[in-house]
C-alpha cells in the first residue's frame, strides 16, 4: 500500500504539520530510536540530519544519529552495533538497499521494528521494514522528463536532438529509479529526442563537472538537453559547459532537489527546472512515522513526500531555503 500525503506541502515544502493530518498521541516519548544515516559531506544530508535531530526532540524521541560516508559495508556493522544496544527502533537511510538486505534481516530476526527513509530499496522485499517515507525517484526523473520537453518547446525547439545525463551513483536504488523514469517517461513523450551518453555524477559537483566535460567533448552541437539528478550536480553542468564554450541557455537544463544552488541557476536563467524534494519534508516525514510506529497508527508500506515541478513561474512558492545549521 502506498500513501502520496496531498498536503499544502505541495506547493509549499515545510509546510506538512500544519495541513496534514497527523497523529496527536504521546506514546513515542522517551522511546530510544537509532538513525543509521548519511553523513554531512552531503550538503541535504547535512540539513536533513540537523532537522530530524530538532524535530525528534521536540516529539520527546530519544534519537541517537549514526552516519557513514555513504559506505554500505560500514553500515552493515552499524547495524549490528544498533541491535546490541536494543533500541525500540531503527530508522535506516539505506547507503545500499540491496546490499543491506542481509542487515535488515538480522534487524527483523531481532524483533525490532525497522523505519526506512530517503532511499527505497526493492519493494519485492518490504515485508523487512514496516514502512519507507521519502522520495519517490521514478516519479522524479519521469516529471524531470516532462520539465524537459517543456524547457525546449518554451524555447521553441523542435522535440529532436540529443540528450545527456548525469546521473547518482551506480547500482544506487534512486539512481535506478530516477534514471528508470527518466528514460521510460523521454521515450514516450519525445521518441525523437536520443538519450546519447550518461556518466555518474556521484551527487557532487566536481565529479559532474568532469562527467559532463567528457559528454561534451564526444556530442558537442548534438546535445539539446541534459538532466541532472540533482541541482548540485547541474552545477557541475554548468560549469562543464562554460568552459566547453556552450551557451546553457540555448539548452534544456534539467536538475533536480530545489536545492540553493538550482534556484539561483533557476533565477539567472541557467537551468529551466528541477523537481522538488526537500530534506524538510524528508525528515518531517520520517519523524512522523516514528509516532505513528509508537501510537499504533495506521502504517502504510510506502509513503511519499511531494514532488512538484519547478520552473521561474513558481520557484519562490515552491522552493523555500533550506535553514543553516
Amino acid at each position: 500500500m502506498t500513501l502520496i500525503r496531498s498536503t499544502l506541502g505541495a506547493l509549499l515544502a515545510g509546510s506538512l504539520l500544519a495541513t496534514a493530518s497527523f497523529a496527536a498521541d504521546d506514546a513515542q516519548k522517551g522511546k530510544k530510536v537509532i538513525f543509521l544515516g548519511a553523513d554531512d559531506i552531503c550538503e541535504y544530508c547535512a540539513v536533513y540530519n540537523d532537522q530530524i535531530r530538532k524535530m525528534a526532540a521536540e516529539k520527546g524521541i530519544d534519537l541517537e544519529v549514526v552516519t557513514n560516508k555513504f559506505d554500505a559495508a560500514q553500515q552493515a556493522t552499524q547495524v549490528d552495533q544498533a541491535i546490541a544496544k536494543k533500541p525500540d527502533a531503527i530508522l535506516m537511510w539505506t547507503i545500499d538497499g540491496t546490499a543491506l538486505f542481509p542487515a535488515m534481516r538480522k534487524i527483523q530476526r531481532a524483533d525490532i521494528p525497522l523505519l526506512l527513509t530517503d532511499v527505497q530499496p526493492d519493494q519485492a522485499r518490504e515485508d523487512l521494514w514496516t514502512q519507507y517515507t521519502g522520495g519517490n525517484y521514478e516519479e522524479q526523473g519521469s516529471k524531470s522528463a516532462q520539465l524537459l520537453v517543456q524547457a525546449l518547446e518554451a524555447k521553441g525547439k523542435p522535440l529532436e536532438g540529443g540528450v545527456i545525463m548525469i546521473t547518482g551513483l551506480v547500482g544506487q536504488a534512486q539512481t535506478i529509479s530516477m534514471t528508470k523514469g527518466f528514460t521510460e517517461t523521454l521515450a514516450k513523450i519525445a521518441p525523437k529526442l536520443e538519450i546519447l551518453g550518461a556518466q555518474p555524477g556521484n551527487w557532487d559537483t566536481g565529479t559532474s563537472t568532469q562527467a559532463a566535460a567528457g559528454l561534451f567533448t564526444k556530442y558537442g552541437d548534438k546535445i539539446v538537453g541534459v538532466y541532472a539528478a540533482e541541482d548540485i550536480m547541474m552545477q557541475g553542468v554548468l560549469i562543464a559547459a562554460e568552459r566547453a564554450g556552450l551557451d546553457p541557455k540555448t539548452m534544456a537544463m534539467i536538475g533536480g532537489g530545489c536545492e540553493p544552488v538550482g534556484i539561483k541557476n533557476i533565477k539567472a536563467g541557467l537551468q529551466y527546472g528541477t523537481v522538488l524534494q526537500s530534506p524538510l519534508d524528508e525528515a518531517q516525514y520520517a519523524v512522523q512515522s516514528i509516532v505513528d510506529l509508537f501510537n499504533g497508527a495506521d502504517m502504510p508500506k510506502s509513503v511519499y513526500v511531494p514532488h512538484p515541478m519547478v520552473t521561474a513561474e513558481n520557484v519562490d512558492a515552491v522552493c523555500k531555503p533550506w535553514p543553516s545549521k
